[in-house]
């Protein structure tokens, strides 16, 4: 089944490994493997594309996991959540937000999201393991994936060089014969074996979540030794702990394509160019020279050297306009790499660079920030989609089962949660609903005077609970319906005694200005009663 599907594979790993070779040197195991500490570097002349790349990925890291806030919120997933459901799903996000910051899964999601970025496929991997959430990026070419009928990669195939020792360690005495005899001997401890890990769906898996074992678990994990041609552990995850976002995809092809395969052929002609700039300015500077046959020795080009020749000019440059037009090929190089940080959205993150003059309003930086950012829209919605509310949700329901927070209450047990992705990003794209229900509002209060009673169509107090919500506000910061009507309802009984008690001042004034004593059983005899 590997095999087969990395034969499938074959294209997409010569494309991988060429944009490797000139953008992305530190990856492993596509096409060629390199030694450890070997040269990596030799046939780059230009680093635009390997920055650039590190920058959108830092960019896009920042943003979509701002230090010190929450870049998600888990809600239930009910028409009519209650109170306590509410509240519950608040706290499971704290919860999980200072799991995920104890954990190292900003290191591994960074990895992830540059080669989602640069190749167009990602793969990260969520655990428990050792009482806290463990995250796992794999390097591009080590693994092949399948899709459902969905669309969905539901199966991935690793293919993991592990040492005889780390085997052992493992697996124990399953490991298989070849690695067992090899971990007896120091000489052979740390030699190499493959080991295929291929996580699938589970075709006869028990649908009792509470009796069931691993073996019969919805997703199956299946450990072969390559070499001897054993399973060494079977067992199984109650979901598919794997999230693989794609950049774009095109039709019939499984993998992506990242910025590094559109941004390819203009990476190769700056690269050529960078490395004929070199060879051009070691001419300018010791240009070739033509010798007349009369000179005897070499030449020494060193400064202050002195050559004695026999007849004068037996010495002398090569026209220098055979050398290359210096200042042009520059401006060409700059040109090639203006196009490679666009290509890489530099712009989107570095949105205040553009802007001329000292004094720059709050708006004006904000609207930048939020116009680079749409720009965007397209490969994040995907993003969103396979990467962060999978390792969101796979996180959550390894907190659950882990028994760091209480089991939830009995109308969300069973039931699916909603995650909403609140970091910059998701704000910015959805900018434009809450953009459009303030211009809507404010045109209501201009047509108000012509047409009255028509921002009486403004469910009020929905709308502004909706635009709380796109604009990210947490949301224990919402008040409750019931809340907010009793606040009303406590407001509306203290204006009314404030307007009977100044009633009854107006009323006490008159009276004291009056001469006739009150009647008996009338209202100014009852309040000099009161």
């Amino acid at each position: 089944m590997r095999d087969r599907c990395k034969g499938k594979q074959a294209n997409f790993r010569n494309l991988w490994q060429s944009i490797s070779d000139i953008m992305f040197q530190h990856t492993y195991g596509i096409s060629t493997t390199h030694s450890v500490g070997s040269e990596l570097m030799a046939e780059v002349f230009d680093t635009t594309a390997m920055e650039e790349s590190e920058n959108m990925t830092s960019g896009l890291v920042v943003n979509l996991f701002p230090p010190g806030q929450r870049f998600f919120e888990i809600t239930p997933d009910l028409y009519q959540p209650s109170e306590q459901a509410v509240h519950y799903t608040s706290a499971l996000t704290r919860k999980l937000h200072t799991l995920i910051a104890d954990s190292n899964f900003i290191a591994q999601i960074s990895n992830t999201i540059q080669y989602w970025l640069t190749f167009g496929t990602g793969a990260l991997y969520s655990e428990w393991s050792g009482g806290s959430l463990n995250y796992r990026d794999y390097s591009i070419g080590t693994y092949q994936c399948l899709e459902n009928a969905k669309g969905v990669v539901d199966t991935v195939i690793l293919s993991c060089p592990m040492t005889a020792r780390q085997a052992i360690q493992k697996f124990g005495g399953k490991a298989g014969p070849s690695i067992t005899k090899a971990n007896e001997k120091p000489e052979t401890r740390d030699d190499l074996f493959d080991i295929i890990h291929c996580i699938q769906p589970r075709s006869d898996f028990d649908p009792n979540p509470v009796m069931r074992l691993t073996e019969k678990m919805p997703f199956a994990s299946v450990f072969v030794n390559e070499k001897d041609l054993v399973v060494i552990q079977e067992g199984g995850f109650e979901e598919f702990p794997f999230a693989v976002p794609r950049y774009q995809v095109i039709y019939q092809e499984v993998y992506g394509r990242g910025r590094g395969t559109t941004m390819l052929p203009q990476v190769r002609v700056l690269n050529r160019l960078a490395k004929d700039y070199q060879e051009m300015s070691n001419k300018w500077v010791n240009p070739p020279r033509e010798v007349l046959e009369s000179f005897d020795g070499e030449v020494d080009v060193t400064p202050g050297a002195t050559n004695y020749v026999v007849t004068m000019g037996s010495i002398a440059a090569i026209d220098m306009g055979a050398n290359g037009a210096y200042p042009i090929t520059k401006d060409i190089l700059e040109y090639h790499r203006e196009g490679i940080r666009q290509g890489f959205f530099k712009n989107a993150f570095e949105a205040l660079a553009g802007l001329s003059g000292d004094r720059r309003t709050t708006t004006e930086i904000v609207e930048r920030l939020k116009e680079g950012m749409k720009k965007l829209s397209k490969p994040l919605g995907r993003l969103f989609i396979e990467l962060l509310t999978p390792v969101i949700t796979r996180s959550a329901l390894l907190t659950l089962r882990s028994g760091k927070v209480p089991p939830p209450p009995p109308e969300l047990q069973g039931k699916p949660f909603k995650i909403k992705i609140i970091n910059p990003l998701a704000l910015a794209l959805a900018d434009q609903e809450s953009r459009g229900l303030q211009y809507w509002v404010s045109a209501g209060q201009q047509m108000e005077q012509t047409f009255p009673g028509v921002v009486d169509n403004v469910n009020s107090d929905k709308a502004y609970r909706d635009l709380g919500r796109s604009l990210g506000v947490n949301a224990e910061h919402i008040r409750e319906e019931d809340d907010v009507e009793f606040i009303r309802e406590e407001r509306a009984r203290r204006m009314a005694e404030q307007q009977a008690l100044q009633a009854a001042q107006v009323a006490g004034e008159a009276y004291g200005k009056t001469t006739k004593s009150p009647e008996e059983g009338s209202p100014a005899g009852m309040l000099m009663g009161a």
